[in-house]
């Protein structure tokens, strides 16, 4: 069989599935399995597919046709430009998380001994990054799924100024304080996740559920942090900027910087402690 007659019965397959993005799908499948970029794929389209190829295919597109979240069948996601291994116990990296560590890079202290501390790290996107652009800050991952912290550790394996440590928000960690506490925590509000995708249900309803508001980890995070550090940066979900708004400043904090996703939507904060 030619690639191209293969890419093209197999989207035809997936989007009669109910996939999105059906044709990009089979192309980063298909560049996977043949170690090719997309632009290698489009120039061998007249190669004939061998059965190894096929045996390798065919039980991954089968899984993403009943639902399976691509970046779990291929096994990694990038972010920040590496890429980083992903599984059923973590959330997948969104594009906002980008967002949230660009919004965070520039208030690093890079002179300052304390710690960022990274909590709810999941696959450890942010904790990473963080301990690779700046190499002499130590950088704290903090997440109560030691499954995800086993993902993570692979993720930043051979980064000094890199701990992990299994912890319900900050509960664990030892008394100090932060130069700067990140959090990426649950925030779809309990009643939504059954309204949610295929794909994001079988992400760990552990890294999805927030509460009945969406806001109930955030809101005990800010509790915890309210003494140990005097800047906070957080994504939130949509329509909770204005409750998240109160919270803090009910905890002694500002709200410094509000910031949009690619659609538009309040998703990012950075606030300041005044206690």
């Amino acid at each position: 069989m030619r690639l191209h007659d293969l890419k093209e019965s197999s989207t035809a397959y997936l989007a009669k599935h109910g996939v999105e993005s059906a044709r990009l799908t089979m192309e980063l499948m298909l560049a996977h399995v043949l170690n090719k970029t997309r632009m290698q794929i489009y120039l061998s389209f007249e190669d004939e597919i061998g059965e190894d190829t096929l045996a390798k295919l065919r039980p991954m597109v089968k899984q993403r046709a009943e639902g399976a979240p691509l970046e779990h069948i291929l096994g990694f996601k990038e972010f920040d430009g590496h890429k980083f291994k992903v599984t059923p116990d973590v959330l997948i990296p969104r594009p906002e998380t980008e967002l949230l560590l660009e919004a965070i890079a520039p208030l690093v202290k890079v002179d300052d001994p304390q710690p960022i501390v990274d909590v709810g790290t999941g696959s450890g996107v942010l904790a990473v990054s963080l301990a690779r652009r700046f190499p002499n800050v130590p950088v704290i991952a903090l997440d109560i799924s030691e499954a995800a912290l086993a993902v993570a550790r692979e993720n930043g394996a051979g980064l000094a100024n890199l701990t992990f440590l299994q912890s319900d928000l900050l509960s664990a960690w030892p008394s100090g304080n932060a130069q700067l506490i990140v959090a990426n925590l649950p925030y779809i509000p309990a009643g939504a996740i059954p309204t949610l995708s295929r794909e994001v249900r079988r992400e760990p309803k552990l890294a999805l559920d927030g509460g009945p508001d969406g806001t109930q980890i955030i809101a005990h995070l800010l509790e915890q942090a309210k003494d140990r550090t005097s800047q906070i940066a957080l994504e939130f979900g949509d329509g909770q900027a204005d409750s998240l708004k109160n919270l803090l400043k009910t905890h002694g904090f500002e709200i410094t910087l509000l910031q949009k996703d690619l659609t538009a939507r309040e998703r990012i904060l950075i606030a300041t402690h005044h206690g």
